[in-house]
């Protein structure tokens, strides 16, 4: 079986690590199965290092064709025509993918199954009165989006009575391929109770990368620890992509006499070298592992973390829906404290003064559900099959 795998064209390594993990675990050493990925010229000889085959395509925008709203309509029929080239190059059976919303159009236009990971920002369950309509999808935000140019909410809201030929109706069913794998556990990605197929729906736990320092890595983390012996440590981080200012949470933590680890790259990293250790990209599940309280931006891998390290944690506001609904339900469950946005609560910096004192009087978190969420993932990782996905694609 030839697959072609697919991850978001600008999402980074949010939407290329989950299928990576997917490729390593279930389909790397299968008999029979060759997968093969479609990614940007520059990412290809990094997965190809790892024993990933990619197809050969020429998959890179044009220097003049940085991504925003005024190209557009260039981008999408660049990344149609790159796809139904590795489509006619591979000539696949199976059809893999990640947040890569023009999939229909070689998928299910030419009746190829469809296996999708999909999260909480598609099938949202939470409780309407806790939505925010200003909120975007975090895919409608930052600087590799074109969010006003519909390109995200089309696929989420099909249009009744349009021809069912079309390329707008296939691209229209993106949120209804024939698998969907959820790289999450049930409790905290719920699933809606009237939601339609929910056995095309496969949990398969977090995908995430179990990564170490690297050896110069290791020595500043080393000299950093030594240097603010005594001190907590609080690891601070929005991911890759999405640029809310933290600079005022990393200053208090500072101040209050934490040492800081952080990706964000801001002037008082300068003021504060000896108490500040800044790197672009970290190991998370390490750096998870030797903080005493994690505060994040609810990415979908980023979350789970703090879980599995039985961690503390904050989780910051980005006025995104689909990390907001975690947010609020990981604080429901008590095993984290959510700080609104500014913008949407003025009120915001005492509900984190409130708790920073409920975490340094260690009342913060039930530790009973998150050893509970522990062994949900644990569990369901270990029962995840993904030949019976594959198998339920293909019936």
């Amino acid at each position: 079986m030839d697959i072609l795998t697919i991850p978001y064209f600008a999402g980074g390594l949010s939407h290329l690590i989950p299928l990576y993990v997917l490729h390593h675990k279930y389909l790397k050493n299968k008999t029979g199965i060759t997968n093969q990925f479609l990614v940007d010229n520059n990412l290809q000889p990094i997965l190809k290092m790892q024993g990933i085959d990619c197809v050969s395509v020429d998959y890179t925008l044009e220097e003049n064709l940085i991504v925003s709203d005024k190209n557009a309509s260039s981008i999408k029929d660049h990344l149609k025509d790159v796809e139904k080239k590795a489509y006619e190059t591979i000539k696949p059976s199976l059809i893999i993918e990640d947040t890569s919303f023009f999939t229909p159009l070689i998928a299910e236009k030419n009746n190829l199954p469809r296996i999708s990971i999909q999260r909480t920002g598609i099938f949202r369950s939470i409780d309407k009165q806790y939505r925010n309509v200003k909120h975007v999808h975090s895919l409608e935000k930052g600087s590799n989006s074109l969010g006003n140019s519909r390109s995200f909410s089309d696929p989420f809201n099909p249009e009744p009575g349009i021809d069912k030929n079309s390329d707008l109706y296939f691209l229209q069913q993106y949120a209804n391929p024939k698998a969907k794998i959820i790289p999450g556990i049930p409790s905290i990605e719920q699933l809606p109770e009237n939601i339609k197929n929910r056995e095309s729906y496969f949990y398969s736990g977090p995908l995430i990368v179990m990564d170490k320092p690297s050896k110069k890595l290791s020595l500043r983390l080393e000299e950093f620890l030594n240097n603010n012996k005594e001190k907590p440590v609080v690891f601070i981080t929005t991911g890759t992509i999405d640029r809310t200012p933290i600079e005022n949470f990393i200053e208090f933590f500072v101040q209050r006499n934490y040492a800081v680890i952080t990706t964000c790259l801001c002037e008082i990293n300068e003021k504060y070298n000896q108490e500040i250790l800044y790197n672009k990209l970290l190991p998370l599940h390490y750096i998870c592992g030797i903080s005493n309280l994690v505060i994040h931006q609810c990415g979908s891998g980023m979350y789970h973390y703090p879980i599995m390290n039985r961690v503390p944690s904050f989780t910051i506001s980005t006025q995104c829906y689909d990390r907001e609904d975690i947010a609020l339900r990981l604080q429901e469950l008590g095993v984290s404290a959510h700080i609104p946005h500014p913008d949407d609560n003025p009120d915001y910096w005492n509900i984190f003064l409130e708790k920073v004192e409920r975490f340094e009087n260690k009342n913060l978190i039930d530790y009973k559900m998150m050893d509970h969420l522990q062994n949900e993932i644990n569990e369901t990782m270990a029962n995840f099959n993904m030949e019976k996905v594959i198998e339920y694609a293909l019936t």
